[in-house]
């Protein structure tokens, strides 16, 4: 029987023919063209912006970002798979799924937004901020914190959180990233993989975690082998955000991100080296914010020495390599495009294997030519 290669959607299928005349077609020796490759490698050196989903899924929007995108040398998205709330920003095909979706679903059917994104030559992370989710705390008030009363615990800004100790937490988020990567996402970064901060955590009433049983360091670290076990085997990229101050010091900062246990779980790590985000003092500079390349270049030299340490430490390790987010906003000082620039060269100096810009407004008119 001869085959004839057939496009449904995105999803592509060999169906076997018959000749004309009803016959059987002649056997063809030769090999049929190979399926389609639903998923890009990443880049040698990621180069990338992120984009909230009602801009990613907003034609208008979407057009203007990644033509900017294009002319100033990215070649990489990080579109976030929920919304603000928690709400899952795309219309799951996983059952499971489909109670976790609110009215905005901007990013649509994932596999044609990816098809999309692939045929403007990006490769694509998906973002899924895991323990910071205000949807799933509602609908499952069982796995989020708690006040002694028993409402729900909120942070400053009054989003509730859910418990890092609850393994259904950590299942209902691979679910996502298994529906995303199959949809054609390149890659999956977790974001919001700590303890809870930013509230009275004091007040916190924890229906799973047992503080005389574990630390939350050990919490965050079997979360990163469960990620890696479930996702990370079956080839699937993986990426964990972290604090910037994470590679400074080998304590968890009180919410149970250790930065060995990261990278030897991922297949990257990405510090948010924000130089805004660092205390007066750090390198005894008034401002950190003026000084990007210091701040970012020293931060990511101690991550190496994490990573060197732990790549001499085990047999055949799997360790991550730094690719670490950037400021792309202007807080502390104004981020012009030389600032930026500074920012790129301090990690190209530290060998990171890319780097990826945050403005949560999605403004990136103060990028410079990355190709530079």
């Amino acid at each position: 029987m001869a085959v004839a290669l057939v496009a449904i959607g995105t999803t592509y299928y060999f169906l076997r023919v018959r000749a004309a005349d009803g016959a059987p077609a002649a056997t063809q020796a030769e090999t049929p063209p190979p399926l389609p490759q639903i998923h890009l490698a990443a880049p040698a050196e990621v180069r990338g912006i992120y984009l909230v989903s009602g801009i990613a899924g907003n034609e208008k929007k979407y057009t203007a970002l990644a033509a900017l995108g294009k002319a100033r040398g990215v070649n990489s998205l990080v579109v976030d798979l929920k919304n603000f709330g928690g709400t899952l920003a795309f219309r799951p095909t996983t059952e499971s799924l489909k109670a976790e979706t609110g009215k905005s679903m901007a990013l649509g059917d994932l596999a044609a937004f990816a098809a999309k994104v692939h045929g403007d030559g990006f490769y694509l992370i998906g973002r899924i901020p895991v323990f910071e989710d205000p949807n799933y705390a509602d609908g499952h008030p069982a796995l989020a914190l708690k006040l002694a009363s028993g409402k729900l615990w909120t942070d400053r800004s009054g989003l509730a959180w859910l418990d890092p100790a609850a393994e259904g937490v950590w299942k209902y988020n691979a679910d996502i990233a298994s529906e995303a990567y199959a949809a054609g996402f390149d890659e999956i970064q977790f974001d919001y993989v700590r303890f809870a901060t930013d509230g009275a955590t004091s007040a916190i009433v924890f229906p799973v975690y047992d503080k005389n049983k574990e630390t939350y360091r050990q919490v965050i670290g079997r979360f990163f082998a469960y990620l890696n076990s479930t996702l990370g085997a079956k080839g699937i990229p993986i990426s964990a955000d972290v604090f910037g101050f994470v590679t400074w010091h080998q304590n968890d900062l009180g919410i149970g991100q250790w930065y060995d246990d990261a990278v030897r779980t991922m297949n990257y790590v990405s510090p948010m080296v924000y130089p805004s985000h660092y205390p007066t003092g750090v390198l005894k500079f008034k401002n950190p914010a003026d000084h990007p390349y210091e701040i970012i270049s020293d931060s990511l030299k101690k991550g190496n020495e994490v990573i060197d340490a732990a790549a001499a430490g085990a047999p055949a390790p799997k360790i991550a390599t730094q690719r670490p987010w950037l400021q792309a906003f202007d807080m502390g000082a104004k981020y012009t495009p030389t600032m930026i620039a500074a920012e790129v060269k301090a990690a190209r100096d530290n060998h990171a294997s890319g780097f990826m810009f945050w403005n949560a407004s999605n403004n990136y008119d103060n990028l410079p030519d990355l190709t530079k």
